[in-house]
This record gives C-alpha cells, structure tokens and sequence, in this order.
C-alpha cells in the first residue's frame, strides 16, 4: 500500500494571472504508510518540539517564510537558519516519491481555446502517474488531498469520480477502481505530516520553472525525490509540464 498526500501551488484561476507566479502546480508525495507513520511524523513532531515546544505547530510554507501564524520567531537569523537546516534534513532523510504538474498558465491559455481547468488537468497527470507507480510495484494506493474549502472540495470529489467513469488517456475506469483504493480530503488544520512535506516542497519546484531563487529549502534535495524513468530522467515521469515545448511551438488549434 502507498499513499499519494497530494497539495498545490498558485490558484487555478485562468482569468487574472498572477504575473509574480503565473503558474499553478499540483505535486503529491507517495509515501509508504509505515514510513510515514513511524519515521516521518516522529521525526516532524520532534522538530517541531524542539522549535516551538509543541507538535501541534502546522508547517505551512506560506505561513513561515510570511513569519507569521506563529512563525513569527523567524525573522531571527538563528532560529530561521536552524529551522531550514532541520527541515531540509527531514525532507532528504524522508523516503518518498515525488510527482508533480506545472501548468504554465499563459501558455494553457495561448495554445487551447477552451482550456482546460488546471486543477482537473493536472489531476488526471498526478493520478496518472500514480497509478503507474503503483503498477511498477504491485501495490494498491491511496489519496489524500488537502482541503480547499466546501465548494471545491466538492468540485474536487465529482472531478475524481469522473475520473472513475470515464477514465483517463492511459487508464481505463476498471484499472482505477482496481488500483486506488481510497479518495480522502483533510483539512490542514488535521496535521497530517504528509500534507506538510508536500507543502513545503511544492512551491520550490514551481519556482524553479519560473527562474526564481528558493533562498532556504534545498532544491537539489527535493529534485532527487521526482519519480525517474530507469535511465534517470524525471522529466516527464515524475514532473510533467504542460503545455510540453511541442505544444508551445505550435498556434492555438483546440
């Protein structure tokens, strides 16, 4: 069993986009649910114990490098340093699997007349690729996303379900009731740490597509997580991004 702890980056409005980061990214960790009960939440509960006295804090990348929402210790240089050095031990000490969908948001909007919500978009390419993992392996999986609020929560159950009816370009409905056991949406405030490992490693690697530094969390850590073809290459296996450069080379026809 391998569970897919699954979060986005930027909004998937394609009506104002923002300039700053004019892009939207969903990624998932998968996870071994051992792994992440025994290692991962010992050693995040212990860093957070040793931070901040509780292991109730939820890391929120937006919160933390906003020093705010009780972060507000890290406009310390101390405190903010030894914060990043333990997060980034925790992220490459972490056995997990990462897969993630940039949608350049310009570009979707350039190339399809009727583009496609990136949300939904870049779900079937995360499911995708899970499905494929879990296949490689021989196992069933699990998902669990973080929740976005009523309204889109719902929108995000129906958008699975079809999924489940129609399929996907690679997968028919049969081989993903088969292989997905289970579709959960939990709120931040549950303190999943898979919902926070994946938080903190989401918005790195859409800055990374954008040419932007990442100041403290450590990329070269988060890269060697993608989901790799045996060759090595990732690109396409475990970080898919749309529209792909022979799609960008081409006027909008769809």
């Amino acid at each position: 069993m391998k569970v897919l702890y699954l979060d986005e980056s930027g909004d998937h409005d394609l009506t104002i986009i923002d300039s700053q980061y004019p892009v939207f990214v969903l990624a998932g960790c998968i996870i071994n649910p051992e792994h992440h009960d025994k290692v991962l939440t010992s050693k995040l509960n212990k860093f957070k114990k040793d931070l901040f006295g509780s292991d109730r804090v939820i890391l929120h990348l937006l919160d933390y490098t906003r020093n705010q929402m009780g972060f507000e210790k890290m406009v310390e240089k101390s405190f903010r340093e030894k914060f990043y050095d333990e997060l980034n031990k925790i992220i490459k000490d972490t056995e997990f699997t990462l897969v993630a969908c940039i949608i350049d948001k310009r570009e979707h909007l350039r190339h399809y007349k009727n583009a496609m919500d990136p949300y939904l978009l870049s779900l079937e390419v995360i499911l995708e690729r899970f499905i494929m993992h879990l296949i490689a392996s021989g196992e069933k999986g699990v998902i669990v996303a973080e929740s976005r609020g009523p309204q889109l929560d719902n929108q995000l159950n129906l958008a699975f379900l079809d999924l489940k009816i129609r399929g996907t370009r690679f997968f028919r409905p049969s081989e993903i009731i088969n292989t997905i056991e289970d579709f959960r949406i939990k709120k931040k405030g549950e303190n999943i740490p898979g919902l926070q490992l994946i938080d903190s490693v989401i918005t790195p690697v859409g800055r990374r597509y954008l040419n932007k530094l990442n100041y403290y969390l450590d990329y070269d850590s988060i890269k060697g997580k993608f989901r790799r073809h045996s060759c090595g290459k990732y690109k396409g296996f475990g970080l898919i991004i749309l529209p792909n450069e022979a799609k960008r080379a081409t006027p909008a026809t769809q």
